[in-house]
């Protein structure tokens, strides 16, 4: 019996066990939080977001048109058959013909057709570069927000830290008899006040996550988290210079450019169509009393449709797609101008903060901590001191977000930043 035992005992420790601790081990790895930086997650968004499949799709679709637009027509093919009596001799038998057509397009109209849906492939092209802007600008917001509700979340913990080492100090002052009992009193509820602003600030945490997992299709896992710093630009830029890029580069002025592009050889084909398509045939007949081989052509006479109603509506369609070229320049000029606003107005205030009012915070909390340290001032003074402290420094985070929030809006409209 104790044999058996202490065979159980050595098969528990040499197979049980290290089996336990290996799956432990691979939990723990499978459970780790994965971490990604703002590289990472603009990129997942490229692949995962549901709007680029979508357009991805639509884009396919034009590059069907495409092949189309360049497929030749197919040739037709005739066959007739009959029973026929031969006026001569009396008898009867089978005749039959066949005939062999191909159409030939006229050159121009294929020629235009081709580039027409050409432009309009490059055109769908640009349109795609435009919304990964798009999506690349609430990417960037939604990272900077989460960042910056990471900030706040580690101000709260700290300053819930803080107070409950300042309550343990006020009721030890308490019970020595060296601080009145509503000092113990005032602590507790700014402690109390503390926990609340951790869970508020954990709950805005958690909502601002599930809004940039959303932009990635929520391929990321429940536990991820995001490293990474405020790139905020500390250059000013000119409102000429981010104007003049966003008219040369920005992708709604190239698919404008080319619609009107695609538009001027939908024109062109339709003045082309005019002149008929030519038909050439060969035919073959079968007859009771002879045979006969012959070649021939069609062509249809434009005298009462000459595709003035098409030419019409193409050259409408040019003119609106040139009216929609100067639309396009008005509409990005003035998002231009507004967003560099907001730039500006977010970039002079982190400037203040950065050249004075974080270090004159700091340094009033240090004072008050000082002074209340050695009783020259109450508890109240104090938390006030330390309340202050803290909304100027989410304040400061806040307007670096404010500066990467405006900087995402101005490479969106101005299509980058020269």
């Amino acid at each position: 019996m104790k044999g058996k035992r202490f065979f159980n005992f050595i098969f528990i420790i040499s197979v049980v066990l290290p089996a336990f601790l290996l799956s432990s081990h691979g939990t723990s790895r499978a459970e780790e939080k994965r971490v990604y930086g703002l590289d990472a997650v603009l990129s997942i968004s490229v692949e995962k977001n549901p709007s680029v499949a979508i357009f991805k799709a639509n884009l396919d679709a034009s590059r069907g048109a495409l092949i189309s637009a360049g497929a030749y027509p197919n040739p037709e093919v005739e066959f007739g058959a009959a029973r026929g009596r031969s006026l001569e001799t009396g008898g009867t038998g089978q005749e039959y013909s066949v005939s062999v057509g191909q159409p030939l397009e006229w050159p121009g109209k294929r020629i235009y057709r081709k580039k027409a849906a050409r432009s309009a492939v490059e055109a769908v092209e640009m349109g795609l570069d435009d919304l990964r802007l798009q999506i690349d600008a609430e990417v960037k917001k939604a990272f900077f927000r989460v960042l910056t509700d990471k900030k706040t979340l580690g101000i709260a913990r700290d300053n819930l830290r803080t107070v409950k080492e300042l309550l343990k100090s006020v009721r030890l002052r308490v019970d020595a008899g060296e601080a009145p009992e509503f000092e113990l009193v005032k602590a507790k509820v700014a402690a109390l006040r503390a926990e609340k602003d951790l869970g508020r600030a954990g709950n805005t945490l958690f909502i601002s996550k599930a809004s940039l997992n959303a932009l990635l299709g929520n391929t990321l896992p429940g536990n991820f988290d995001i490293k990474g710093g405020f790139n905020g630009a500390r250059r000013r830029y000119e409102l000429s210079d981010l104007i003049s890029y966003a008219l040369e580069n920005h992708p709604l002025m190239l698919r404008a450019a080319k619609e009107t592009e695609a538009k001027t050889y939908s024109l062109k084909q339709e003045k082309a169509s005019v002149f008929p398509d030519v038909t050439l045939m060969g035919f073959y007949d079968k007859e009771l009393d002879k045979e006969s081989f012959g070649a021939g052509f069609s062509l249809p006479i434009p005298v009462w449709n000459r595709r003035r109603g098409e030419i019409a509506t193409a050259r409408a369609e040019l003119a609106m797609a040139r009216m929609e070229v100067t639309r396009t320049r008005v509409e990005l000029t003035k998002a231009v101008t507004s967003e560099y606003r907001n730039y500006l107005i977010a970039f002079d205030q982190l400037d203040v903060f950065e050249k004075g009012l974080l270090n004159e915070a700091r340094e009033a909390l240090r004072i008050a901590d000082i002074s209340y340290r050695h009783g020259e001032s109450g508890l109240l003074d104090y938390l006030d001191a330390q309340r202050v402290s803290r909304s100027v420094l989410m304040e400061y985070y806040q307007s670096l977000f404010e500066l990467e929030a405006s900087l995402a809006s101005l490479e969106r409209v101005a299509g980058g930043l020269p």
